[in-house]
């Protein structure tokens, strides 16, 4: 019986070793690929200037800048289901080598698959422009949008900084511009009195602010939500994933806080979560305001 090595080989043999994967053949830094086609869609015009042909060309240029557009689309319906593949084996990790290395091979796929999205992004817009110039009129596609996107950058390393830097960039439309400020307040606060003057008197020094709070259901932190709607202020709440972490959740939930970035920290008083977060709020630097009779 035949053994499988000897079937690849005879396979290699016939038909050669075939075209490499993605993740196995990146791309070289220096090349310009927007550069390099440029003058495709100006070379088609001048191949049928002064000729019958010249009736076809705005229809083929079309067409040149649309093979661009098109093999984008695969390209992004590949780097999809390359996601998917990324969120299974992230939840399947077992902690065995060959679990990892399957992780590893699909997160690499993943970021040279974007990387091919960008670049044949630069060049079809780059083939559009010149499609505006010879005929006087916007390309776009027939059907569909046409989108540009920002490149991943080299920070992503694995897995789950790739999906993140894909949920990111989903986001960024969404995101709260001025400085984030952060808030939590005891469950049984009910002066909404005192949360509204300290609010309005922050925000009369950042207009542009945005409150991250612990996303209480009530007491203090739904008094700053309320605040915060009536206002007009973007809000970011944050909630204890349970789930996740068990009894560690709203300390957890504190440390996410401060990595997000808060510029200064309000406290009113609460309990020994709330503590935890005014007193990790000041190990990191940050202005840290305790309101109310009681402060933690």
């Amino acid at each position: 019986m035949e053994s499988a090595t000897a079937r690849i080989m005879d396979n290699l043999a016939l038909f050669g070793p075939g075209p490499l994967a993605a993740e196995d053949d990146p791309l070289p830094e220096a090349r310009d690929f927007a550069g390099a086609v440029a003058g495709l869609v100006g070379a088609l015009a001048d191949a049928f200037d002064a000729s019958p042909f010249e009736a076809y060309t705005e229809d083929l240029a079309w067409g040149l800048v649309n093979l661009f557009h098109r093999r984008i689309g695969r390209l992004e319906r590949d780097l999809a289901e390359t996601e998917t593949a990324c969120r299974s084996l992230i939840a399947d990790q077992d902690g065995s080598e060959a679990r990892s290395v399957e992780l590893e091979r699909a997160s690499a796929r993943a970021r040279a698959l974007a990387e091919h999205v960008s670049e044949f992004e630069a060049m079809r817009d780059r083939l559009a422009d010149e499609f505006a110039m010879l005929t006087g009129s916007l390309w776009k596609p027939r059907s569909g949008s046409r989108k540009r996107r920002p490149g991943l950058t080299a920070a992503v390393i694995d897995a789950k900084d790739f999906m993140a830097a894909r949920r990111q960039r989903a986001l960024d439309a969404m995101a709260p511009k001025g400085p984030l400020i952060g808030f939590s307040g005891g469950a049984d606060w009910t002066d909404a009195d005192a949360v509204f003057r300290v609010l309005d008197k922050l925000r009369g020094r950042h207009p542009d602010m945005a409150l991250a709070h612990t996303a209480q259901a009530r007491g203090a932190d739904l008094i700053a939500a309320r605040w915060a709607e009536i206002r007009g202020v973007d809000q970011v709440p944050f909630r204890p994933d349970f789930a996740k972490h068990s009894k560690a959740a709203p300390f957890r939930r504190n440390d996410a806080m401060i990595e997000a970035g808060l510029e200064a920290c309000i406290i009113f008083p609460g309990g020994g979560i709330t503590l935890n977060l005014g007193q990790k709020a000041e190990k990191a630097g940050l202005f840290v305001l305790r309101c109310g009779a009681r402060a933690p």
